[in-house]
């Protein structure tokens, strides 16, 4: 797509790091193939969004986490879907700051 450009962001976070990205493909459903992961670089992966395949028991868009089973998650549109996952990761570095203190 000529002059789409991607939603990219890779930051260190209380607890490890963010990783997103995202662009306009209208060959995922919402018209977004993307990845954002929440991670702990020597502990691995803490928390995933992604829509990388349609798997039979969750869908398209999927939400990983290390500490539960994954599942689907609802697609409304790229913005909301950002929000919820920094609204997750930020809930989840709010955790790990009080559990070190």
């Amino acid at each position: 797509m000529p002059g789409t450009y991607p939603l990219e962001l890779n930051r260190a976070v209380p607890g490890g790091r963010v990783e997103m990205f995202a662009i306009e493909d209208d060959d995922y459903p919402g018209g977004w193939f993307y990845r954002f992961q929440y991670y702990h670089p020597k502990e691995g992966e803490i928390l995933r969004y992604d829509n990388a395949h349609d798997d039979e028991d969750l869908g398209w868009h999927h939400r990983h986490v290390s500490f539960g089973e994954d599942t689907e998650i609802a697609f409304q549109n790229i913005t909301a879907h950002v929000t919820r996952f920094l609204q997750e990761v930020d809930h989840l570095t709010t955790i790990e700051e009080t559990t070190h203190d």
